[in-house]
């Protein structure tokens, strides 16, 4: 008789690589997603219906914001930390439960881009309509700041995922982008063979030339082996690119939102993680130049 996995087993086997994930969701969400997760296990829930359950929720939370009263930006606030928990859950999921979808991947992104749009937009129109009660004074106005403040997120959202997929990716040296893009082909040649399947086939037909873009653009940028050893990131520069990615935005808009505090986000979005991503721009200059020294170096 097989012995069951111990709690903390079954936590490791629902985690990605502990180096790609975010200090804030490996003390945080995880855990209260893994809870979650053992809470509905009798359940017959899938991930993408978990995937669904955190879009709709933040939604709402960004819904609620947009009242502009402190009440109000608690409420999303809670509501958008259950979001990221359930955002959290559903990969948890298709690992321990061995029920995942080619296309998941690809709807749990959607839902990321989804939920975090409306609750800006939310958090926006409620900032807008306190200052004009007199509630909250900003220095500038309130879309302005929080343009800035979604596109130094974006930026730092894509820098963090493209260092933590290097990352990855040195694991499974030229490996991890041609296995993905065979397994999804493959999975659209076999729905093609059957009736049905109208949306999962538009998803992965849009995914597959993404990834066909991605590839062309890596290929183009790190043409040669020497290149890619040149470039290879640490398991220290994937903890640091960490520190800003998506999961720790939305951590500072719930806390900014929790005590009616704006300022909090803006002043992390916009000032302290844009500082801290130029430092690392430059701490990844620094390496680059040890290492072709280096290998000059040998080659003399």
């Amino acid at each position: 008789m097989a012995t069951k996995p111990s709690l903390i087993a079954q936590y490791k086997s629902s985690l990605k690589n502990p180096f790609a994930e975010e200090l804030i969701d490996l003390a945080f969400f995880r855990p209260l997603a893994f809870l979650f997760v053992k809470v509905t296990e009798p359940l017959p829930l899938t991930p993408n219906f978990v995937s669904l359950l955190a879009m709709v929720v933040g939604i709402g939370a960004g819904i609620v914001m947009a009242g502009g009263t402190a009440a109000a930006f608690a409420l999303g606030a809670i509501l958008f930390g259950l979001s990221n928990i359930f955002d959290c859950s559903d990969g948890m999921i298709a690992r321990l439960k061995k029920n995942g979808t080619k296309t998941g991947r690809i709807v749990d992104g959607m839902v990321d881009y989804i939920a975090s749009g409306a609750v800006y937009i939310g958090f926006a129109i409620g900032m807008t309509r306190a200052v004009r009660y007199g509630t909250l004074h900003l220095p500038f106005n309130p879309w302005i700041l929080m343009l800035a403040a979604v596109a130094s997120t974006i930026l730092h959202s894509i820098s963090s995922d493209y260092y933590r997929n290097a990352f990855i990716r040195q694991a499974r040296p030229g490996g991890i982008d041609e296995d993905e893009f065979r397994l999804m082909a493959d999975e659209l040649a076999r729905l093609k063979t059957e009736k049905g399947h109208v949306v999962d086939k538009l998803l992965i037909s849009i995914y597959l030339r993404y990834l066909a873009i991605q590839k062309s653009e890596s290929s183009r940028v790190s043409p040669s082996p020497s290149s890619e050893r040149r470039q290879a990131v640490t398991p220290l520069q994937a903890m640091l690119w960490n520190l800003i990615g998506p999961s720790t935005h939305i951590t500072f808009v719930i806390l900014a939102a929790a005590t009616d505090r704006p300022a909090i986000f803006f002043i992390f979005a916009i000032g302290a993680a844009n500082a801290w991503m130029v430092g690392l721009f430059f701490l990844q200059m620094i390496i680059l130049k040890k290492q072709e020294s280096t290998i000059l170096g040998g080659a003399g």
